[in-house]
């Protein structure tokens, strides 16, 4: 088999490709980005930790090592120096032990939560112990010099001054307090260093990170010319091809037969135009057969395109019954001739063919009927799918367009009112179209979900139709209410086209809206039907009914019945019996169209739960 280079494959191969590109550049450019971005939360990181806790602690740090020296000081003066305890340095003594020293240690110990290092930590407690520690010896010298006449307690005097002596207490404790903050101020200072250095290596580190991003800018643009190559190569090998054969089709939907040969290429499209050719053909031959049958050469040759073609075979046939037609014509006109001078008796004769003629039409639309009632269920079988309800069905003519239908599978009760178009013989030829539909949707393929069934019966009818032909006129429908009623689940599936169903359940109504597309007046697969679940109680009343009921004309000013006014109706009735319902329903039509004639079939289902 020689290598077909299919649309899949061209299309494929070149979105491959690009997908490839997009993928290697999109990698390497996060990777670059995510680089860059961790670079910078690492700079972020760091120069937070610098402004909000290495920077303040430092400065705290050094002002507590101040505070501590001043309060020596101030401590070494009040021993020396004579005087009042109001005074100045006395009561700035009094303070940094009160509130400065606390308020610096209290602003220290916020910040160290957020320190690192916990020898810094540790470092900075031993610290404030040893401020305790001090105080108290402030204290002390407090206790004992406590006014001027203190000074001349010889004892408390030496006592004092034995505090604050060069080896003494106070300046021991002092020195050691300023060596721990030394030792911290350093440590703090080193750790200061360090994060300047890391913020301007990470600076560095990002601009080297965002420098590479350049190379994946050229890439980038390369990736933007190969994708304008990949288009222009679809365009040339796939949009151009279609475009052809959909001017070809636009010129045949004018009747216009094309008068170029369509190019044949080594794939799908290639495929599509060999049909189209074979199809321009086959009409051609068809146009030149109609064209030779239209002017009486009924022994003109002519070969269907196939055992499924339709319109060949219906060429074929309306070329027989065209010859026996002229036949029949010039046997009639010979006749005619040989009888003009019996023209009354001739007329008579007419008249008893044209009214034996009525029988039989009249005969063979009773048998239709005959045939139209064998695919309603009877009585039976409608008690056993649904025990309480009753059927109101009214034909406008001997057949009619609606009719009922009614089937019991997986212990579900499957139930609808059909409304085909017209009425009489033509409704009645679609109500068998839709009957079958049912049966082979249900049947058949074993749907019971009231969407689905509906798919299948628009599936059928277009196909029984014949609606996918360009050349057929034929556009016919159905609207129907079609339910699934599952009585051991009590739900209630329904979907219909164009007509709703009605359930009363204590005294009002709940309306189950239709989808607004009839059945057969869309191509299948364009649409499709939506399924509702109700959950149904019982003594629930379920209403399915044709469009024929609500637009019968009567009453004292000849107007249509109206939906709202059957609605009325069915309120007024539906606590009655199912066959008094029916009876009702029957004798408020009647009496509602009166003299005037019945335009439509009647239908009207109604099921209690």
């Amino acid at each position: 088999m020689s290598f077909r280079f299919t649309i899949g494959k061209k299309i494929g191969t070149g979105f491959g490709v690009l997908i490839l590109f997009i993928i290697v550049v999109f990698g390497a450019t996060f990777v670059a980005v995510n680089n860059g971005i961790k670079t910078f939360q690492k700079n972020d990181q760091t120069t937070n930790e610098l402004i909000q806790v290495l920077t303040p602690s430092k400065e705290h740090v050094s002002n507590l090592k101040l505070l501590v020296n001043e309060s020596k000081q101030l401590a070494i003066q009040w021993v020396n120096d004579q005087s009042r305890n109001d005074v100045p340095d006395k009561l700035r003594l009094k303070n940094l032990i009160a509130q400065n020293i606390p308020a610096e240690i209290a602003q220290i110990r916020t910040l160290m939560n957020d320190w690192d290092v916990d020898s810094d930590k540790a470092l900075f407690e031993r610290a404030v112990g040893k401020i305790d520690t001090l105080f108290g010896f402030y204290q002390d010298i407090m206790t004992l010099l406590p006014d001027i006449a203190s000074y001349d307690d010889l004892m408390s005097s030496f006592t004092a001054r034995f505090y604050v002596a060069q080896d003494g207490e106070v300046s021991v404790y002092a020195g050691k307090i300023d060596y721990n903050l030394l030792s911290l101020l350093n440590s703090i200072e080193k750790q200061e260093e360090d994060a300047l250095a890391l913020v301007k290596s990470s600076s560095v580190e990002s601009k080297e990170n965002f420098q590479a991003l350049t190379f994946y800018w050229f890439l980038g643009a390369a990736l933007i010319i190969f994708a304008i190559v990949i288009a222009v190569f679809t365009t040339n090998t796939i949009v151009k091809p279609l475009q052809s054969l959909r001017h070809v089709l636009i010129e045949m939907s004018k009747g216009i037969f094309p008068k170029t040969r369509i190019k044949v290429t080594n794939d799908e499209i290639g495929d599509m135009s060999l049909a189209m050719i074979g199809l321009v053909d086959g009409l051609q031959k068809t146009s030149d057969f109609a064209r030779e049958v239209g002017q009486s050469k009924f022994n003109s040759p002519y070969q269907p395109l196939s055992d499924e073609d339709v319109l060949g075979h219906a060429l074929l046939k309306m070329r027989d019954e065209l010859a026996e037609t002229e036949r029949i014509l010039e046997r009639k006109v010979e006749e005619r001739t040989e009888e003009v001078v019996q023209q009354r008796d001739e007329m008579e004769r007419q008249r008893l063919k044209l009214e034996e003629l009525y029988k039989d039409v009249t005969d063979s639309i009773r048998y239709a009927k005959r045939l139209q009632y064998s695919i309603l269920p009877p009585q039976e079988v409608i008690r056993k799918v649904c025990p309480e309800s009753f059927v109101l069905f009214k034909p406008k003519d001997i057949v009619s367009g609606d009719f009922y239908w009614f089937y019991e599978t997986e212990g579900k009760s499957l139930v609808s009112a059909v409304d085909c178009t017209g009425h009489g013989v033509p409704g009645a030829f679609m109500s068998l179209v839709g009957a079958n539909g049912l049966n082979a949707a249900v049947k058949e393929h074993r749907k019971t979900e009231p969407g689905l069934i509906l798919n299948e019966l628009n599936k059928f009818v277009s196909e029984s139709l014949n609606k996918a032909s360009e050349d057929n006129t034929v556009r016919d429908g159905m609207d129907l209410s079609f339910c699934t009623i599952d009585y051991r689940a009590m739900e209630l599936e329904y979907a219909g086209a164009n007509n709703p169903l009605y359930l009363i359940r204590d005294n009002e109504f709940i309306i189950v809206k239709a989808d607004k597309f009839a059945i057969g007046s869309f191509d299948p697969d364009s649409h499709v039907y939506t399924t509702h679940k109700v959950k149904i109680q019982k003594g629930d009343l379920i209403y399915l009914f044709t469009d024929g009921y609500a637009d019968q004309f009567g009453g004292a000013r000849g107007k249509k019945f109206l939906y709202k006014h059957f609605r009325d109706t069915l309120l007024e009735v539906h606590k009655k019996s199912m066959p008094e319902q029916h009876d009702y329903l029957k004798q408020q039509i009647e009496d509602w169209q009166g003299p005037y004639e019945q335009v439509d079939d009647i239908l009207v289902i109604g099921i209690r739960i």
